[in-house]
């Protein structure tokens, strides 16, 4: 069993959760791998411990990925269409995909050695642009403007079905994974990781009646902007691309999954309740 390491070194404790890792393998005599860009933060430890990304996935059963949501979706990227399952140690803030503490490290990796574990499916998006550029997300698309205060008139269909037309600032095409994000802060709805949905999801529309609408994630999405301004188009809000009008672009679900270890009590509707206070009183606050 070979475990790699990967995440964002720039993180606040990361060395010591390093050292954590590494000393928790050694200790349990089992293999781990680290990001070679980890080298500075880890100079005790002998070369060949190191390895680029893309190689220690390849060389691991299992992915480690430390920092928060954002370094998780990136790790995510890394990881590709290898299925390796992932598990996510949170640095960062929210921590809703990457939720493990620091503290709880320990306690899961002895469960997944243990094989008492499961695993949880999170779907990807894929965008195809102009029949060419090709984008994936596992939390969302995003397509609005670009360089301009107007707004964008886009054409939406379903399976060839005429969904609507609208004026907006652009709008989300997001996983159930991105619905509790972007999504979210937009006015869209929570869906649970195991619905087969995708949720589009306007932003600031110039219009009462155009609201978020959930779709079959086994169709087709195709947007296509129709006026003459600038669009940008980020998956994850990672590096986006900035295409002239006209645009097409195809979303469509990917054919392979993103894998997480999770404990085997861990509860979806317990994550909500513990990062977005998901079912709080407000009112026990004003006494």
């Amino acid at each position: 069993m070979t475990f790699g390491l990967i995440g964002n070194r720039n993180k606040a404790g990361i060395e010591r959760v390093l050292n954590s890792l590494v000393k928790f393998f050694a200790a349990k005599r089992i293999n781990c791998i680290l990001d070679s860009g980890f080298r500075q933060a880890m100079p005790h430890l002998p070369k060949g411990q190191f390895d680029t990304s893309k190689s220690l996935v390849t060389r691991s059963d299992f992915v480690i990925s430390i920092g928060g949501d954002g370094t998780f979706l990136n790790s995510a990227r890394i990881i590709g269409n290898s299925q390796k399952p992932m598990i996510g140690i949170n640095l960062g803030t929210l921590g809703f995909i990457s939720d493990i503490l620091p503290k709880d490290i320990r306690k899961i990796l002895t469960q997944v050695i243990k094989n008492k574990y499961k695993i949880v499916e999170l779907s990807l998006v894929n965008c195809l642009i102009n029949k060419k550029d090709k984008l994936l997300a596992l939390n969302e698309i995003v397509i609005d403007k670009s360089d301009s205060i107007k707004m964008i008139e886009l054409e939406i269909f379903y399976n060839r079905e005429f969904v609507g037309k609208f004026f907006s600032d652009g709008v989300l095409v997001s996983t159930p994974t991105g619905s509790t994000g972007y999504s979210l802060s937009a006015g869209g709805p929570i869906i649970t990781p195991f619905s087969s949905v995708f949720i589009l999801t306007p932003i600031c529309p110039h219009s009462l009646n155009f609201r978020p609408v959930i779709l079959p994630d086994d169709g087709t999405i195709r947007i296509r902007t129709a006026n003459n301004e600038k669009i940008r188009i980020t998956p994850d809000g990672h590096k986006s691309m900035i295409k002239n009008s006209p645009v097409e672009l195809v979303i469509s679900k990917a054919e392979h999954s993103v894998k997480v270890v999770k404990d085997l009590k861990w509860s979806y509707f317990n994550t909500l309740n513990k990062k977005l206070l998901w079912g709080e009183d407000v009112r026990k606050s004003r006494k």
